[in-house]
Formats: structure tokens, C-alpha cells, sequence
């Protein structure tokens, strides 16, 4: 069967608690030289509930006549991430402050170090299985690197922005890249004063409230939550293949859309307004490390399937 062309998705709608969860990921972008500073990450942090932003650039300094960095190896880590998040939550003028729970990817910043000053703070961590479970920070990437990039190229060729970054005024592009850090502070604090689609309001006033209401990013047409009809627990499924499940992570046209094995429905939860999440199991005990919508599932009426050294071979 062919892919679904439109797939709805479990949202943080629930989630109404500014300062409740938080994600975070570390964005790679273009290295840039500021003074005697190389700058060659950014983390970036997302307040689910009111999606307040803030980021942090991560550099190292040179020193002596060194003009470059050939070895880059030990910048990004553990230590480096703690710092920057004390930065951030510690900073009384930034309305974020140590939330309930930490929601990260699986790298090896985000552990150690990083891990002990989110406990010593009562911080309950969590790590992300999959990249759709960060959609929010990496919605957030994007757009910061869409603006940051428009600044950088537009300098460079001597372009007038129209609000809201005519703030941003420098004679050239030299001038600008001297003064990195207020640029991003500029760029941030843009973003968290525009009105947001999901919100209604920007997220500057939506720190300040104590509850807040949100849309779906991808609602589903048709009922949701306690009207939507559940799977029962006897049927099997295939699940609909990610990019990353493929050989080598990328897809091609020979490639299967729906899982080779078949599943059971090991368990299913249902949440007021959010779609009926499954999470599956095979007859050998093995199962999927995420959770899957109705749409990602196709069930097998009658499955004859050949023997599993065909299957994997």
C-alpha cells in the first residue's frame, strides 16, 4: 500500500504550564569568527507550553597567532551544555527558569555533567526516541537559521530588512559579525515578541500567563481522543516505515513503506483531544521504540507470510 499523504500527530497541547517542559537541541550552523571568538554551535532551548525561546552560541577562543581551529573534538560537551543551561535559567531578566521536566535527544552533550545539574535542580529528564518528538525545537531551528542566514547574506549584499529586523543596523557585514552575540540576542527576542499560529498571541506574553491554550501543528479531521474508534487488541499491524528505519537512513524508490514483520498491539492510550497512541509487539517480545497514530498502522487481515531466514536474508 502506498504512504498516507496527510499523517496527524500527537501534540503538547496538554502540556498549558509555562516553565512544565522544556526541549532542547544543539544547532549546527556555519562557523563564524566574532574578534578572536569562533562560533560554531548554538543551543537552542523551547518552552513547550508558551514556546518562549532562548539560545545560548558556543565558541572557543583563540589564542596566540592560531587564526583557525583544525581540531574541534572535545568543544561540545557535557560541561559545556551545564554551563549554558545556568546561563540561561539562572539569568533574572529571562522569564525561564528550571522546569519540571527536561526533554532532550540521546547525545553525549546532554548526558553526564549536563544530567547532574538538571538533578541537582529536581529536573526530571527525558530522552527523545525519535526527531518527532522534538518537532517544537526543531521548528525553532529552522526559523532561527532562516533568519540568521537572511541577516548574514543580506549584509553581505548590502540588502535593507523590513521589520522586525530593521533593529538590526550595521554599516557592514564585518561590523555585524563583531557583534555576534547581541545579534542573536536580537534575533531571539524578535521571534519571542511575533505572534505564533498555534498561540494566538507571541510567546513573550504567553510566559507571563499562568495557563495556556494551544493548537494542534497536525490536527486530525475526524474524532479524536475518546470518539475515535480503537484498534482491539487481537488484531496485527504493520507499521508505516520512517527515512531513518531504511538502509544508510535515506529513502529510495525500491525501498518498503510498511514494516516486513508483523505486531500486535501490546498496549494504547487514549488522551482527551490527541489521537489514540498503539505501541507494539512482535511474538518474539521485540517492539518498535516509539508509539504510532491509527494512520501509521496497517492491519492484516490474513497475513502468510514466508519463513523468517527468507525475510532476513
Amino acid at each position: 500500500m502506498p504512504r498516507p499523504r496527510y499523517i496527524p500527530r500527537a501534540s503538547f497541547s496538554s502540556i498549558t504550564t509555562p516553565n512544565e517542559v522544556h526541549q532542547a537541541d544543539v544547532l549546527y550552523t556555519r562557523h563564524i569568527k566574532s574578534k578572536r571568538t569562533i562560533y560554531l554551535f548554538y543551543l537552542n532551548l523551547v518552552d513547550v507550553a508558551s514556546r518562549y525561546k532562548a539560545s545560548v552560541p558556543i565558541g572557543v577562543t583563540l589564542r596566540g597567532p592560531a587564526q583557525s581551529i583544525k581540531n574541534m573534538q572535545g568543544i561540545l560537551t557535557s560541561s559545556t551544555i551545564a554551563k549554558c543551561l545556568v546561563k540561561i535559567y539562572d539569568n533574572p531578566e529571562n522569564p525561564l527558569i528550571w522546569p519540571k521536566v527536561f526533554l532532550s535527544d540521546k547525545g553525549s552533550e546532554f548526558k553526564d555533567e549536563c544530567e547532574k545539574i538538571l538533578r541537582k535542580h529536581g529536573v526530571k529528564i527525558q530522552k527523545a526516541y525519535s526527531k518527532n518528538t522534538m518537532d517544537i525545537v526543531e521548528r525553532y531551528n529552522r526559523t532561527f537559521t532562516e533568519i540568521f542566514y537572511r541577516i548574514l547574506d543580506g549584509k553581505d549584499l548590502l540588502i535593507t530588512f523590513p521589520r522586525p529586523l530593521d533593529s538590526i543596523q550595521y554599516e557592514s557585514l564585518e561590523t555585524l559579525i563583531k557583534d555576534l552575540p547581541n545579534v542573536i540576542t536580537t534575533i531571539v527576542k524578535d521571534i519571542n515578541n511575533s505572534i505564533t499560529r498555534h498561540l494566538g498571541i507571541s510567546p513573550a506574553e504567553a510566559i507571563k500567563r499562568k495557563s495556556i491554550i494551544s493548537k494542534s501543528s497536525y490536527p486530525r479531521d475526524g474524532p479524536v481522543g475518546f470518539d475515535e474508534e480503537k484498534l482491539s487488541g487481537d488484531v496485527l499491524v504493520r507499521y508505516l516505515l520512517y527515512s531513518s528505519d531504511q538502509e544508510g537512513g535515506r529513502r529510495r524508490a525500491g525501498d518498503l513503506n510498511w514494516s516486513s514483520h508483523i505486531y500486535h498491539i501490546r498496549q494504547s492510550m487514549v488522551q482527551k483531544n490527541q489521537p489514540v497512541l498503539y505501541w507494539l509487539e512482535d511474538d518474539e517480545g521485540n517492539s518498535p521504540k516509539r508509539s504510532f497514530v491509527r494512520e501509521r498502522l496497517m492491519v492484516i487481515k490474513e497475513a502468510q507470510l514466508p519463513p523468517r531466514w527468507v525475510l532476513s536474508n
